[in-house]
């Protein structure tokens, strides 16, 4: 074979290889995808567009102040009949000319109570649509790290699954075999075989899982495909800063933008009852009018008009209608104070589910290790056991699913701690994409198709 053909087939043989490797050596880590979530979310996308609306609700406000000119003017062709008698006796029966009136109106609002209440209330509109969209850019931090720890959490289930049944085919085998040499009794061979049934639709459940949570996370970034990198081995253990609960508390009702959102909404609705009042004062403007007239006819009508003054508007009576919007906005307001105490105790819940379950997942954490390698040792004890016939097939089994069952809890703990850290600092909105980025840090990079 010649040196140049020699190099062809080895330059064949790369891109083959190339081309047997799969796109996922190229995983996502969680700052990526939570990047093309900020551009594809549709919730995060909705709560901005009401942010832009809400602040359009301070130029309407202030415009109230400024005055209202209206134009107006007709032009047409009239027909007059007149009637005779002996002092018109010179005029045409019937006339027909062309009519043209121009007018031009102007108010100038001087008092009206309520355009200056509404001035205010624009104020906590704006404020309570920048405290929902901060909210939801936060809350798309969480949901993008749990959507995105559900489908590590069942990449690690399918694997370990997957060991488990290559555990058990083994088992299996080797139970056949020392059951065709007369050792072991056929039960044996009958529970290795069910427990390896059991692990195949354990796998296809696995599987199953995985592509729904996958599913879930494309449901938020909007794409085709994902891959995701996997959690290191090296995980750093921190309790809550600070420490003490009662402080988590105190800053999340100082903080929390679910409440700084339900405050202001509730300071719209009160502002509602001052704006409903205000039908039983009086409004006082400066009005201002120019009009032209052209009139062809026999009586040649034709001039023009001005006129300035003030006018004062005084509501004397309106059907009870007043009395009974001041009440509706009233009763609105109660709901919104009510609702307000609602998301604080709401947002109480959520700080103490999240410091308390730090604190389980770490003392979780560190059971779950010492479990792995215990239930690691009881397995080769069983094993060992076995080889000397004082142990079942029924108990190495036992001890095989207690070994993966002690993983999985494990590897679910780890996501539970990253997740729960994510969430404390979601309840004073003090979560940040740096706060994403130390997560990311302890990503690592997939070589493999899981």
């Amino acid at each position: 074979m010649t040196k140049k053909l020699l190099i062809r087939e080895l330059a064949q043989l790369i891109f083959l290889v190339l081309l047997s490797v799969p796109c996922l050596l190229r995983a996502d880590d969680l700052m990526t995808i939570f990047e093309i979530a900020l551009q594809n979310d549709p919730i995060l996308k909705q709560a901005e567009a009401k942010q832009s609306a809400a602040g359009e609700s301070r130029n309407q406000g202030l415009a109230q102040f400024f005055p209202t000119i209206k134009a107006a003017g007709s032009s047409g062709r009239e027909w007059r009949h007149n009637k005779k008698t002996r002092l018109n006796s010179f005029y045409p029966s019937t006339q027909e000319y062309w009519n043209s009136n121009f007018s031009v109106n102007l108010t100038q609002p001087l008092f009206h109570w309520d355009h200056w209440v509404q001035l205010s209330q624009s104020d906590n509109q704006i404020a309570q649509a920048e405290a929902a969209y901060q909210a939801e850019l936060q809350n798309l931090m969480v949901r993008v790290t749990e959507a995105y720890f559900n489908v590590l959490a069942a990449q690690d289930n399918l694997q370990f699954t997957v060991s488990e049944k290559e555990a058990i085919a083994n088992q299996l085998d080797q139970a056949k075999q020392r059951f065709d040499v007369g050792i072991i009794p056929i039960t044996d061979v009958y529970e290795a075989q069910a427990a390896y049934d059991q692990t195949v639709a354990n796998e296809l459940e696995a599987a199953n899982n995985l592509d729904n949570q996958k599913e879930a996370l494309l449901e938020i970034i909007g794409t085709n495909t994902v891959q995701v990198n996997s959690l290191g081995q090296t995980l750093p253990l921190k309790k809550p800063e600070p420490a003490e609960l009662s402080k988590w508390d105190e800053n999340a009702e100082a903080t929390n933008l679910s409440i700084i959102a339900a405050f202001n909404e509730m300071e719209v609705s009160r502002k509602a009852i001052d704006i409903q009042r205000s039908g039983h004062l009086p409004k006082l403007d400066l009005v201002g009018a120019y009009g032209a007239t052209d009139n062809n006819s026999s009586f040649g009508l034709r001039g023009d008009t001005q006129s300035i003054g003030v006018q004062l508007n005084v509501p004397l009576f309106e059907g009870g209608a007043v009395n009974s919007r001041t009440r509706q906005a009233s009763f609105e307001y109660e709901a919104a104070k009510e609702n307000l105490m609602a998301v604080k105790r709401s947002v109480k819940r959520q700080v103490n589910n999240a410091y308390r379950s730090i604190l389980t997942n770490i003392s979780r954490i560190e059971a779950l290790k010492a479990t792995v390698t215990s239930a690691a040792s009881a397995l080769e004890a069983s094993e060992a056991g076995f080889e000397v016939g004082i142990r079942t097939m029924v108990d190495i089994l036992s001890e095989q699913r207690n070994v993966y069952r002690a993983k999985r809890d494990l590897s679910r703990a780890r996501y539970d701690y990253l997740l729960n850290t994510i969430k404390l600092k979601q309840t004073v909105s003090n979560l940040t994409q740096t706060d994403l980025e130390q997560v990311n840090s302890l990503l690592v990079a997939n070589l493999t198709n899981k």
